[in-house]
């Protein structure tokens, strides 16, 4: 009987530590894919090679709901010069950050949507979903409170001006991606990406 209990145990155990893995796994994945190219973006620097077309990062977060002040969002901030990533560091208070600070979040186009990044180093993307009137990404699935989301980019924004992919003049944008998962206002480990996005 005792033996019994241990081996329940141990399965409820091993199913409650699979269960958060998985929801850990789920809100750092972050994909990038453009035509037939598919990036699954794993570690917490990567490089990717990019045409000069549109493309598409998908991610998973919870649902954002102002009601409640639970602000969950992926901040994203797309920068020309590689120097600005270097005050990144693990524990960081993100309000701290210049181009995350409270007040840096660029509004979004006239849809509401994020369909053009802006490149700076004064501010960021703040991609959220509430729900299908107040969205910055489209909604691919739901399941367990996990949102899978879709957030398609088709311009820049780069000194004040649209541009599109093909005349913009820069060769490497550095994509910042952090996710507060735990809503403590610092970076913890899992919640920072950096992208190196070389553009052929």
């Amino acid at each position: 009987m005792k033996n019994k209990l241990v081996g329940r145990l141990v399965v409820l155990f091993i199913g409650v530590v699979s269960c958060y893995g998985q929801e850990k796994d789920l809100t750092s994945q972050i994909t990038l894919s453009q035509e037939a190219n598919v990036f699954q973006l794993k570690q917490k620097t990567e490089t990717v090679l990019l045409e000069r077309k549109p493309f598409s990062i998908k991610f998973f977060n919870k649902k954002y709901n102002s009601d409640k002040s639970l602000f969950y969002s992926m901040q994203v901030a797309v920068l020309a010069n590689p120097a600005d990533t270097l005050i990144l560091t693990s524990e960081k208070k993100i309000d701290k950050i210049p181009y995350f600070e409270p007040g840096t979040g660029m509004a979004p186009g006239y849809s509401n949507m994020y369909d053009t990044i802006f490149i700076t180093n004064e501010g960021h993307n703040y991609v959220t979903y509430e729900n299908e009137s107040d969205k910055r990404a489209n909604l691919i699935s739901e399941k367990d409170g996990i949102l899978e989301l879709d957030w398609k980019i088709i311009a820049a924004n780069y000194k004040e001006k649209d541009v599109p992919f093909d005349l913009l003049k820069l060769n490497t944008l550095y994509f910042v991606f952090l996710n507060d998962r735990n809503l403590n206002g610092k970076i913890d480990k899992e919640e920072l990406k950096i992208v190196i996005a070389k553009f052929k």
